[in-house]
């Protein structure tokens, strides 16, 4: 089993109907246009660097931990309390064992809340900037950047990975299904082994058959074509990047990466000039918990032998042949 930011994807098992029926070729226009979406943190002639798909969300679990934590941890105190007070008509009537056991089981399971909190508080602080993943049109390799040190980066071959669109189970408390791309590793018998997503991370909240739908699907292919005709026809083959995603931790970076395509929203029409003020101040505070997850995290670094691969060269701009 294999955990990309909070999505749980199985190993050592064989790909699925849904997951072959969705596969992209490589070799194909997947499809009219290439959008560079925002996910791009560098590019030359050797390698391009592209976000993983989790890149957008860091701050919600350390959102998740500020309101859980405090919650779990005033009702373990308040259940212990009264797990512990005696209550002479309880005793009386019988009854002070059954409740004393109920509220220390209510105890434990706040306990595990608290738990389960700090492990949402690591997915965003005291863990990596970001995880990135690099396309190498040299080598014709791909790198998912995981962790820093020894077996830290999944090194996949262009031509051999298996790149699907990914609808997730739809949630209409978050908007609909989160949709992207995800690349399953498969070894020499087919299982999956390995997997990672990557670039555009769209929330989709209706059908893929109706007109929305199919336009949502459509921006993360564009995204993904972006990617292929990198590795296909070069780097001169694309539109100019709009802006390159910002690597220096600041909470000027963190707004910039939160408000991207806010303004543009509002331009459009008065009714969405109004929601995008509306939402403005929520998304400030997701910028907030975006710099400070990204502040208590470790810059990651990629191994050796990737670098040497790459060339050793910063993909600061885009180098046309």
């Amino acid at each position: 089993m294999a955990y990309d930011y909070m999505t749980r994807v199985p190993l050592n098992r064989a790909v699925t109907d849904i997951e072959r029926s969705r596969r992209v070729d490589v070799h194909k226009p997947v499809a009219d246009e290439a959008a560079d979406a925002y996910t791009v943190f560098g590019m030359n002639d050797t390698y391009l660097e592209i976000c993983d798909a989790s890149y957008f969300q860091l701050g919600w679990c350390l959102l998740a931990f500020l309101v859980g934590f405090p919650g779990f941890l005033l009702l373990t105190i308040a259940a212990i309390q009264a797990a512990t007070e005696v209550n002479p008509i309880m005793v009386q009537n019988g009854d002070q064992g059954w409740f004393s056991a109920s509220m220390w089981f209510m105890s434990a399971l706040m306990l595990a809340g608290c738990a389960f909190s700090i492990v949402l508080l690591r997915r965003d602080c005291f863990n990596y900037r970001h995880r990135s993943v690099r396309f190498n049109r040299r080598t014709r390799m791909v790198y998912a950047f995981r962790h820093n040190g020894r077996n830290g980066v999944i090194q996949v071959a262009w031509d051999k990975a298996f790149f699907y669109v990914q609808r997730q189970a739809s949630n209409s408390a978050f908007g609909g299904a989160p949709t992207l791309m995800r690349c399953l590793v498969l070894n020499d018998a087919g299982k999956v082994v390995d997997t990672f997503s990557f670039g555009l991370r769209t929330v989709n909240g209706a059908s893929e058959s109706s007109d929305y739908g199919r336009q949502v699907l459509h921006q993360v292919k564009a995204n993904f074509e972006f990617i292929r005709r990198y590795m296909e026809d070069g780097p001169t083959a694309l539109p100019p990047v709009s802006e390159y995603l910002p690597r220096e931790p600041s909470l000027r970076n963190s707004i910039r990466v939160r408000f991207y395509g806010l303004g543009a929203i509002g331009r459009v029409s008065v009714g969405l000039r109004i929601f995008s003020f509306m939402i403005s101040g929520p998304v400030f505070l997701l910028s907030v918990l975006h710099y400070i997850a990204q502040l208590t995290s470790r810059e990651p670094v990629w191994p050796t032998d990737v670098e040497t691969a790459c060339g050793n060269i910063e993909p600061a701009t885009l180098v046309r042949a």
